[in-house]
C-alpha cells in the first residue's frame, strides 16, 4: 500500500514519524489507490492475486477463509487455527481483500472475519506502512466493510479482542454456524508462545518461506512444517532478523511510533472519513455485536 502526494506537513501526513519524500513515491501512490479500487471486485482482483498467490485464494479446496482488513488479527487467527488443526486443512487467506471475502460468500465457503475498530487498526497500519497516509487508509477502511455490508450474514465474525484472547470460542462458532469439525484453538500460554514464535518466523521471512506458506494454506501440516523447516536449519542456514515493520506481535518501538500515527489519524480535517470509516463499521460489525448481548 501507499500515500497520496502531498507536502511535508500537508494534511494527512505522518507528520512527526517521516517526511516526504521518504514515505513513498508517485508509484506507490498509484499502487495502493489501484488495490484499493480493484481489490473490492472479486472480477478484477481474484485473477491477479490468483497468480501471485495461488495457495491463499479461495477455491473448490478451500475448507475455510479466514481474511480481514489488514491489521484486525488475521494472522494470528490464520496461525492459531493451524496450529490447533495440525492437518491438511486448506484455508484461504491473508488477502486482506473485500472481493476475496465477497467470493467466498458467493461459493458458500465457511468463512471466519476478524474486525476492529477503525481507529486501532488505521493506527496499527500506519506504523506498519508508513508510506500511506491516514486518509488513504480510512478510504480503504471505509470501501473495504462497505462492500462487504450485504454479505456480512455469510460469514462469522468475531472481534479483535476475542481472536486474540479466546480463539478456541471463535472457532466453536464457526463450526456451530457452517457444521464444521475444526479442532479449537486452545488459548493458553504455552499455545500463544508457540504461535507468536511461529508468526515471528513468518515475519523473518527465511529461506523456507514457502514451506511456511504450505503450512499457512494447509498444503501440509505443522509437524510437516517443522521436520522441514529443522533439516533445513541443521544445514547451517540462519534465520534473519524480523524487520521492525514487519512484527505482527507488540513491541514498544511500534508503541512509540503508534502515538505519531493516532496523533496524524485524528487530524481535525479527517473528521468526514473517520465518520465514515466508523459508520462502516458500525453496519457491518455493530449489528453482529448487538445480537450477541
Amino acid at each position: 500500500m501507499a500515500r497520496s502526494a502531498g507536502s511535508p506537513g500537508a494534511a494527512g501526513t505522518l507528520s512527526g514519524v517521516a517526511e516526504e519524500p521518504l514515505l513513498a513515491t508517485a508509484l506507490g501512490r498509484l499502487r495502493h489507490a489501484v488495490r484499493r479500487s480493484a481489490s473490492a471486485h472479486p472480477t478484477l482482483y481474484l485473477p491477479v492475486a490468483r497468480r501471485r498467490y495461488p495457495g491463499a485464494v479461495v477455491d473448490g479446496r478451500t475448507q475455510i477463509v479466514i481474511d480481514g482488513f489488514t491489521r484486525s488479527a488475521v494472522t494470528f487467527a490464520v496461525v492459531a487455527f493451524q496450529f490447533a488443526q495440525n492437518d491438511h486443512v486448506r484455508v484461504a487467506h491473508h488477502l486482506h481483500a473485500a472481493g476475496h471475502l465477497i467470493e467466498a460468500a458467493r461459493r458458500r465457503v465457511p468463512t471466519l472475519v476478524p474486525v476492529r475498530p477503525p481507529e486501532d487498526t488505521i493506527v496499527s497500519a500506519l506504523v506498519r506502512e508508513p508510506g500511506v497516509t491516514p486518509r488513504q487508509f480510512l478510504k480503504s477502511y471505509a470501501l473495504f466493510y462497505e462492500r462487504l455490508v450485504p454479505y456480512r450474514d455469510a460469514f462469522e465474525l468475531a472481534s479483535f479482542e476475542e481472536v486474540t484472547s479466546d480463539l478456541g470460542t471463535v472457532i466453536e462458532r464457526v463450526n456451530h454456524r457452517f457444521g464444521t469439525m475444526f479442532r479449537a484453538f486452545r488459548h493458553d500460554e504455552a499455545s500463544v508462545r508457540q504461535v507468536f514464535e511461529l508468526i515471528d518466523e513468518r515475519a523473518r521471512r527465511p529461506p523456507w518461506e514457502p514451506l511456511m506458506g504450505e503450512f499457512l494454506a494447509g498444503s501440509c501440516s505443522l509437524d510437516d512444517y517443522r521436520r522441514e523447516r529443522d533439516r533445513i536449519i541443521a544445514e547451517g542456514v540462519r534465520l534473519p532478523p524480523i524487520p521492525e515493520e514487519r512484527v505482527q506481535r507488540p513491541s514498544e518501538a511500534r508503541r512509540a511510533k503508534g502515538q505519531a500515527a493516532r496523533a496524524a489519524y485524528l487530524r481535525p480535517e479527517l473528521a468526514a472519513l473517520r465518520t465514515r470509516a466508523e459508520r462502516a463499521y458500525l453496519r457491518f460489525f455493530g449489528e453482529e455485536r448487538s445480537r450477541k448481548r
